[in-house]
């Protein structure tokens, strides 16, 4: 997983994180292309049109059949004949893409018939771009197999319809494939073929649309008591502030105010911190403007308030006859170390590997990432000071805080959704090999969460990654890897399981049973996902570790929330059936 493997954790993340949606908004610059469509679910399918020939002529599918990315295309088999008009066919591509940019990408997998290729964009007053052949965009299928086409959208082109202004007006709401029948002589000839068409995506100059933001407080800060909140959410009438609130069973998702903004898209409301939850709280200011949202996560520390299932448990569910092998409330002063052998915990991934974009850092640093707030440990990721956090309860001599099968982790947290964002809670299989680390070694990931809403972000609102591991373990290793991560059925909906709050909201206990015959995941004592116990899980005992990383392939901006996010971290114990 984390840095362990680079390649098969972009797989994964795939999977588990889904395709990232264009829809929404931000206020980021990203050097990196937007996926705008990869054809990796039949819902992606387009329906093409056509025009002076039949609709048979042009059919178009989902293929495996060598895709340019990841495991499917789009395939056009097309047949134009050399009567009547100019014959010509459109794959259209719904979109609403918000990201203002200069040029799109996509990629085309030629049969050299001659035929000619372009695109057509639809704006938001319902203007039509056209970049083809004419006017210098777009070209002729002269090549066989794939070639990536670059549409510069600036350049001169082809208009009409909708407000005839000239300009691309956001959002942009359709992208078009065409395709011509080709010309010999300004004679339309015959062709049959097929074309793929795979990798739709755009270079983005900034994302356009209204973003809220607190002006003050700041993010991440510590109050009590009824506290004003000022705002700026210009192209919002209005905006709703939210917050996860103590009650019965999972609580209740309250309505802390609703804010009518001025003219500016200023506006202000206190909140009545005594009323909520004692501890870390996110409150979320969400606004709606037709196709626009957005949604400002505002961390916070309320000193005040009501404490609502603060600290451990008094018993487990899950560790039923098990003996309690270690705890910690975080009641105490932190025992974290780079190289104090008597700490309780290291501050890096054992045996090497750290994979956070902002560097792991240490407690004794000058970038320390680890605070004791009240009862919790707070793990901060900060562009400031470029640094995250990492515990281990091994250390890099093999020596720590672990527990074999029949064992049972638990941990209770709250992670922050920031773009690029990474929380997690997991567990490895310890070594004695010769080759330390190298050898074989399982990874339960128990979540996996990734932060991010809007254009090129994962967008996981309330689902999360449970991804088990078995490294280098050979071919028999991937298989039983394999066969797992198909059990489990990650990513995990939370709202699924009957849990109606995220990962982001409020806190959560997050829970892994592993057994002789099964691996179990829970979360707030709900079985979220299970598979068959693999083997190296039955011979080694595990250790834990909890992190706030960034990246995972997603692109890391804090600048929204001033460069920092927060997660706190209630209390981690385990448990293991035998002495």
């Amino acid at each position: 997983m984390m840095g362990s493997n680079r390649e098969a954790h972009a797989k994964i993340r795939q999977a588990v994180l889904l395709a990232a949606t264009v829809a929404g908004l931000g206020a980021s610059v990203h050097a990196e292309p937007v996926t705008v469509q990869n054809y990796e679910e039949a819902s992606s399918l387009p329906v093409p049109w056509v025009v002076n020939m039949p609709n048979e002529n042009a059919v178009v599918r989902m293929s495996i059949d060598h895709p340019q990315a990841g495991q499917g295309c789009v395939k056009l088999h097309y047949r134009f004949t050399d009567s009547g008009k100019f014959q010509y066919l459109g794959i259209p591509n719904k979109v609403t893409l918000r990201a203002e940019s200069h040029t799109l990408r996509f990629w085309l997998r030629g049969d050299n018939s001659k035929v000619s290729y372009g695109l057509q964009v639809s704006d938001a007053s319902g203007e039509t771009h056209q970049y083809g052949k004419n006017s210098g965009q777009g070209g002729v299928v002269d090549f066989n197999g794939w070639k990536e086409i670059i549409i510069d959208l600036d350049s001169g082109h082809e208009k009409w319809g909708g407000d005839k202004n000239g300009k691309l007006d956001y959002p942009i709401t359709s992208i078009v494939y065409t395709v011509g029948q080709p010309m010999e002589n300004g004679r339309a000839m015959a062709a049959e073929g097929d074309l793929s068409f795979d990798s739709l995506s755009l270079d983005p100059s900034k994302y356009v649309g209204p973003q809220i933001a607190v002006l003050s407080p700041d993010y991440c800060v510590t109050l009590e008591g009824n506290t004003p909140i000022s705002l700026s959410a210009p192209g919002f009438p209005s905006v709703t502030a939210r917050c996860w609130k103590q009650g019965d069973g999972f609580g209740v998702d309250a309505i802390v105010a609703e804010v009518i903004l001025d003219a500016e898209g200023k506006g202000s409301f206190v909140f009545p911190a005594k009323d909520y939850p004692h501890g870390p709280v996110t409150l979320r200011i969400i606004g709606e403007n037709g196709s626009a949202k957005d949604t400002c996560y505002f961390q916070l520390y309320n000193q005040g308030g009501v404490s609502w299932n603060e600290g451990q448990p008094k018993d487990p569910p899950q560790a039923a006859g098990m003996k309690l092998v270690f705890a910690d409330d975080f009641d105490s002063p932190l025992s974290i170390s780079t190289t104090d052998t008597n700490a309780v915990y290291f501050d890096h991934k054992p045996g090497g590997g750290d994979f956070s974009t902002l560097p792991f850092s240490g407690y004794h640093s000058a970038k320390n990432p680890f605070q004791q707030v009240g009862t919790y440990l707070r793990i901060r990721a900060s562009e400031k000071d470029h640094s995250a956090g990492l515990i281990s309860s091994l250390r890099n001599d093999g020596r720590g805080i672990k527990a074999g099968i029949p064992c049972y982790f638990e941990c209770r947290f709250l992670g922050p959704n920031a773009i690029g964002t990474w929380p997690a809670f997991w567990l490895m299989s310890d070594w004695e090999h010769p080759q330390g680390h190298q050898g074989p070694c399982d990874e339960l990931d128990i979540i996996e969460a990734y932060g991010g809403e809007g254009p090129h972000e994962p967008n996981a609102h309330d689902r999360y990654g449970i991804t088990p591991h078995a490294w280098n373990q050979g071919d028999a290793g991937k298989a039983i890897e394999t066969a797992a991560q198909h059990e489990s059925r990650s990513p995990v909906s939370m709202k699924k399981a009957g849990i109606p709050s995220t990962w982001y909201e409020t806190f959560h206990v997050y829970g892994c049973l592993v057994t002789e015959t099964d691996t179990v995941y829970y979360c707030d004592n709900r079985e979220i996902a299970r598979h068959k116990t693999m083997p190296v899980s039955k011979q080694r005992p595990f250790f834990f570790m909890i992190n706030l990383a960034t990246g995972g392939g997603w692109p890391v901006d804090l600048s929204r929330y001033n460069g920092r996010a927060d997660m706190y971290v209630d209390y981690v114990r385990l448990y293991q059936g035998r002495p």
